[in-house]
């Protein structure tokens, strides 16, 4: 879920970035407009047709196109704050997201933590706690392998007091399960290591 978010996310932002600047266009071409109206003011005075002259073709040509600019600009101003609405949800949706993670995180290597430390004192395994997963709804992680599952379960076989190994519990990250992965290697070499 975090990742699709993402990705509107940043549609959202490419697309405020784009009518951002057609926002500009249009302010900018509107004062261009109003420059020409002016220019042409000042050329009839200067022709002695007096500042109150009726309005000529070209000037209302003119102020037809502001008036068209301004629609399009007060259009586009619209959709911009619309955006703006739409990002700052998706960002608030997302960040709950990360609060939630880090949560399910922090629980489940607090729970292999004890389970190591219970195993190096050759307590009982607290394992018999079931370990807890982490929200699938909220993040796009993989079931957890079932606890003592066969294939590699060989280094439990060794002198642990008949404690099963815990299986490892992915997040779906990859900077996290890498240092899930680091957790396991070190945790298993102390392990192996003849007790003195």
């Amino acid at each position: 879920a975090i990742e699709s978010n993402k990705q509107v996310l940043k549609a959202k932002y490419d697309e405020a970035k784009g009518v951002g600047e057609a926002v500009n266009e249009s302010r900018a071409e509107i004062s261009k407009l109003k420059g020409q109206i002016e220019q042409l003011r000042v050329e009839r005075a200067m022709q002695g047709e007096g500042a109150a002259e009726a309005e000529d073709e070209e000037e209302l040509g003119l102020k037809q196109s502001i008036d068209t600019h301004k629609a399009r600009y007060k259009e586009k101003f619209n959709r911009l704050r619309e955006l703006k609405a739409e990002i700052e949800q998706i960002q608030g949706i997302m960040e709950k997201q990360r609060t939630v993670l880090q949560k399910d995180f922090e629980s489940w290597y607090n729970l292999m933590v004890r389970q190591y430390k219970q195993q190096l004192r050759g307590g009982p395994s607290a394992s018999a706690d079931p370990a807890p997963t982490l929200n699938p709804a909220t993040h796009n992680s993989p079931a957890p392998p079932p606890a003592g599952g066969g294939g590699n379960g060989s280094g439990a076989a060794g002198g642990g007091g008949g404690a099963e190994e815990p299986a490892p519990v992915l997040t779906g990250n990859r900077d996290a399960d890498a240092d899930i992965a680091a957790f396991y290697k070190a945790r298993q070499q102390l392990l192996d290591k003849p007790k003195q």
